[in-house]
């Protein structure tokens, strides 16, 4: 695998895979146990992919008490077309290393959950599923629309798309507008929506995180079961 993509329990035989979208702070810690949980629960290959190396060539790795203003300047500078580079370059790898792959599910985490509904934009993606995804409506992020609207544009109509976002309550960076509005835009494309909010602020579900609330955490985990199964 390249410097950008971390392979968890890599199979050749698999015909499916989840793609894990880190939060900003990328391949941390926390961030590979998430990604360890995913393959181990649903018995499946889980990649990694470090969005940012699009940016400055190198894993990344950082630290929120020492290295935010790097992160934070990395966020406000990687294009939605830049992701999407990276992420048609990962789905090579991940297709060469699975041949039989039919099914991939894309999961992200904050900025990572913003970039899910992009990475939806790839038809292989059948399941999609955005942790508190902020920004999700940022006009001009990807050729002139917002990350829904792209997702709306590519594949509204296509049943074999499952979307699943989840969300805080408390989250003052997602308002109960912005919910409303991204299960409008998804239903009338139409696109396979369904929404869960928890009484959670923001970045609630991964333990590690200081905003961890484990109450929400595994109430999540169980509609993400009903949701891949």
């Amino acid at each position: 695998m390249s410097q950008f993509l971390k392979a968890i329990s890599p199979s050749p035989e698999a015909d499916k895979a989840i793609i894990m979208l880190p939060d900003i702070w990328s391949q941390t810690d926390y961030a590979t146990t998430t990604a360890q949980d995913l393959s181990q629960r649903y018995d499946q290959p889980c990649y990694m992919l470090d969005y940012f190396y699009q940016l400055n060539k190198k894993a990344n790795n950082f630290d929120p008490q020492t290295d935010q203003a790097e992160a934070v300047g990395l966020m406000a500078k990687l294009t939605g077309e830049d992701f999407v580079a990276i992420f048609q370059s990962a789905l090579e790898e991940i297709q060469k290393a699975q041949p039989q792959l039919v099914e991939l599910t894309a999961l992200g985490f904050c900025f990572g959950g913003r970039l899910a509904y992009l990475a939806g934009l790839s038809k292989i993606v059948t399941k999609l599923v955005s942790f508190y995804g902020a920004g999700a409506h940022t006009a001009d992020f990807y050729q002139g629309h917002t990350p829904i609207e792209a997702l709306a544009m590519a594949r509204g109509g296509d049943t074999s798309l499952k979307v699943l976002s989840f969300y805080g309550s408390e989250d003052a960076s997602i308002p109960e507008p912005d919910r409303a509005k991204t299960a409008l835009e998804l239903r009338s494309a139409p696109i396979s929506y369904r929404a869960e909010c928890y009484p959670a602020g923001h970045a609630y579900f991964q333990q590690g995180r200081g905003s961890y609330v484990q109450a929400a955490a595994e109430k999540s985990w169980q509609d993400l079961d009903t949701f891949l199964s």
